[in-house]
């Protein structure tokens, strides 16, 4: 198969091909791109309709092109994000390559990541789309085509189902973080207010009997140590008037010792001098 090698279009090449349906604006083609235009806007929240769209810091929209591509076989797209865009902070998600053999409108989500709201408008610029040749290939064939309502009624569906109305679903992501801790919060609150009951309801408890049982062992303690002071004192008692009494009864014993030594003395009879 004859190679053909990759050529970027000029704006004047993308008119004359009429790769773009429903341009209306003859300033959108520039040197080599094509800007896509704002033609649906299909909000995530509800909406009261209307040809602009208030978007929130960290709010998301999708929007669809006004116009519609028509690629041949030989022919693919390259969608990127408008730099006017990007310097307000919104940011375009689903962009990318668009195979040939492709027909149908473009659409894209909007995320504004700024610190105030955005206005999307109908008819203004959200998408710049080049194009490039490249060589034919028979599965362009199998390229997906849709007319504007039914491209336009599958993207609302899409929203329904799957979009929410803030950037990976914040509000709803906060509100289940703040179920979450305050759930394990309230959780923990009742387990720790049981444990506290259980634990006065014990002490209501066992605080008399401690006091009863503190009183009885002082007291057992001070009848303790009175009677083996009584018993110390007695044995003493009796231990001195022991001693007392055997020192007694040595005094007596020597009392008569003395008196019988001085009787027997007396008795014995004495020489006489002899008278000259």
């Amino acid at each position: 198969m004859a190679t053909q090698p990759l050529s970027l279009l000029s704006g004047e090449e993308i008119k004359s091909l009429t790769l773009v349906e429903n341009s209306v604006d003859e300033n959108l083609y520039r040197a080599s791109t094509y800007d896509l235009s704002i033609g649906e806007i299909i909000p995530a929240a509800p909406s009261s309709g209307g040809f602009e769209y208030k978007l929130p810091p960290g709010g998301t929209v999708r929007v669809v092109s006004k116009e519609s591509l028509k690629l041949p076989n030989n022919i693919t797209g390259h969608a990127l994000l408008k730099n006017e865009l990007c310097r307000k902070g919104i940011l375009a998600l689903n962009i990318g390559v668009i195979d040939p053999g492709f027909q149908g409108p473009i659409s894209s989500t909007l995320i504004n990541f700024g610190r105030g709201d955005f206005v999307v408008k109908q008819g203004a610029s959200f998408l710049r789309i080049s194009f490039h040749r490249c060589p034919p290939s028979p599965k362009a064939d199998k390229s997906a085509q849709y007319d504007r309502e039914q491209y336009i009624s599958r993207v609302k569906d899409e929203v329904v189902a799957y979009m929410a109305p803030t950037f990976l679903n914040m509000d709803m992501t906060a509100k289940r973080a703040a179920k979450r801790a305050f759930g394990s919060f309230k959780k923990a609150l009742a387990l720790w207010a049981i444990v506290a009951g259980v634990l006065l309801a014990l002490i209501a408890i066992l605080a008399p009997l401690g006091a009863s049982y503190v009183d009885k062992y002082v007291v057992a303690r001070e009848q303790r140590e009175l009677l083996l002071e009584q018993t110390v004192e007695k044995k003493l008692e009796e231990r001195y008037e022991t001693r007392l009494s055997a020192l007694s009864a040595q005094v007596e014993e020597l009392k008569r010792s003395t008196v019988d030594k001085s009787g027997c003395a007396n008795a014995t009879p004495g020489k006489r001098r002899a008278t000259p």
